[in-house]
């Protein structure tokens, strides 16, 4: 067992939790040598303890070592993962993107959205709703499947102009026999920056995250926009 490995990780603070645990087991070492010692000057010598006791606890710790070892390895692994996938997902930025997603910005009187309806709809509704969740603009949608561009003004119900932010849409819509319909939603926009988060790699699209694993679509900006305007 690497002793003066656990010795050495004692020094400075774990950021890790495998780094936690190491120290941990380097305080633990030193108690078990210490009931292992102890042991072994109290002893009946007429009954001395198996030795086989001694190895079978060595082992156990040993055990433990080479798995917070295998976790330091897999944290590393995943910290150069992420790093890498930072840095592909550099090459969104300035990008147009289209991702499956229902949140995007109201900018200069104007947010956009696709909807997708895989068949016929009797009825659809489409609701705005602002970054607290409350419903600010309420409309009819199309009624025939494949692909529809929504664009929203930024006034309310009652023709306010709305202050400029985040709102997300929501797409309804049920089928002849008033069976509900699953729509999909998509958003566009261009990429300002990226980051990485809990979820994975995020981008932004003017202060909107979208996860990168939900991106269909990447386009160059002089190339037609994902959705129209956009």
């Amino acid at each position: 067992m690497n002793i003066a490995g656990i010795a050495a990780n004692t020094g400075a603070a774990p950021a890790t939790a495998a780094g936690v645990a190491d120290a941990r087991l380097a305080d633990n070492f030193d108690t078990f040598l210490t009931l292992l010692t102890t042991q072994l000057e109290h002893q009946d010598p007429l009954d001395p303890m198996d030795a086989t006791q001694f190895t079978d606890q060595l082992v156990q710790f040993s055990q433990v070592e080479q798995s917070i070892a295998s976790n330091k390895h897999l944290e590393k692994l995943l910290a150069m993962i992420s790093t890498n996938s930072t840095a592909d997902a550099v090459s969104y930025l300035g990008k147009k993107v289209e991702a499956e997603g229902a949140t995007t910005s109201l900018s200069k009187g104007k947010a956009q959205w696709r909807y997708h309806l895989p068949e016929n709809s009797a009825n659809t509704n489409i609701t705005v709703s602002d970054a607290n969740g409350k419903l600010v603009y309420s409309t009819n949608g199309k009624l025939t499947a494949g692909s529809h561009d929504f664009t929203w003004d930024g006034k309310d119900r009652i023709g306010n102009t709305l202050p400029e932010g985040s709102y997300t849409i929501g797409v309804s819509a049920q089928d002849a026999n008033e069976e509900g319909i699953m729509v999909g939603n998509f958003v566009a926009g261009t990429v300002d920056s990226v980051h990485n988060d809990a979820s994975g790699v995020v981008l932004m699209l003017q202060n909107v995250p979208i996860p990168a694993n939900s991106v269909t679509k990447v386009s160059n900006p002089a190339d037609a926009p994902a959705l129209p305007g956009a």
